[in-house]
């Protein structure tokens, strides 16, 4: 017998809240998610995430929680490892010692495309650098950019334990909403579940939840984080502008982050933005 996963629950409440229904668990025994109590409508929850990005994270955090002491620090810092990659596990004790010579030597901050000119140039013997030792380790490890992080409320306590600090991050152009939608229906292409369990639900309404989330490709995550960006000049932010090519089995299409709790929903004719939901 299935039961209900965490994330379907919660996206059961988003469904029952906005549209004002009561929903039942009916994938028991397999078939679509969620039906209203008079059948009518039908529901199915899926996910549009990045399953490598979530590996590194974990093998990052595997590292983090590791005992193995490495190199004191005496500020914290920064890092942006690489999504994807070998040796994650062992990340925080490969590049800290790094960042404490750089410390030492009075560094602050690493970057990779920087950086790597600069060990180019000392091993070709056109300038020399005396950090090459470090930079070559965080080269080597896939850092991306590293930064230390003053803080003057720790500066005296001598309880503060300086750390170094991850973030995963990708390069990425923004193009709104009408591609993250883009991007998100490519997606569903290799979910032919979804519409095949919708469709054998007879519901009147079909409707499908995609949660976005963290690990999300950001080209389409940034898309449901609200405002647009400062930097942004145009209002290519908020609901897409297109009517999405669903599958026929498909009647609505709801896409909600779950960290920021925004999204869109199309009701078959128009799109409505969703937020705090």
């Amino acid at each position: 017998m299935n039961h209900e996963d965490p994330d379907e629950i919660d996206a059961k409440r988003v469904v029952q809240r906005v549209l004002g229904i009561q929903l039942e668990h009916a994938d028991k025994y397999g078939g679509v998610d969620y039906r209203s109590l008079d059948g009518r409508i039908a529901v199915e929850v899926t996910r549009v995430t990045a399953g490598d990005r979530l590996k590194s994270r974990k093998a990052i955090n595997k590292s983090v929680k590791k005992q193995t002491r490495t190199a004191p620090l005496s500020m914290c810092w920064v890092a942006t490892p690489p999504e994807t990659g070998v040796r994650l596990d062992s990340f925080v004790q490969t590049v800290q010692p790094a960042l404490a010579q750089l410390e030492a030597a009075g560094v602050h901050d690493f970057d990779r495309e920087r950086d790597a000119v600069e060990v180019i140039l000392h091993n070709t013997g056109t300038q020399h650098s005396p950090i090459v030792e470090p930079l070559m380790v965080l080269l080597n490890a896939g850092a991306e950019t590293a930064a230390a992080v003053p803080h003057q409320e720790y500066a005296d306590d001598p309880n503060h334990e300086h750390r170094l600090h991850y973030g995963l991050v990708s390069p990425y152009t923004h193009q709104g909403s009408d591609d993250a939608l883009a991007r998100i229906l490519a997606e569903l292409q290799e979910k032919t579940d979804n519409p095949k369990k919708l469709a054998e639900s007879g519901a009147e309404a079909r409707h499908l939840f995609v949660w976005v989330d963290g690990d999300t490709d950001r080209e389409i995550s940034r898309a449901l984080h609200g405002e647009a960006p400062s930097w942004v000049y145009d209002d290519s932010y908020g609901t897409p502008s297109t009517a999405p090519d669903l599958d026929p089995a498909i009647t609505h299409l709801w896409v909600v982050h779950e960290g920021t709790r925004q999204g869109w929903v199309w009701d078959g004719e128009s799109w409505q933005g969703l937020k705090d939901v």
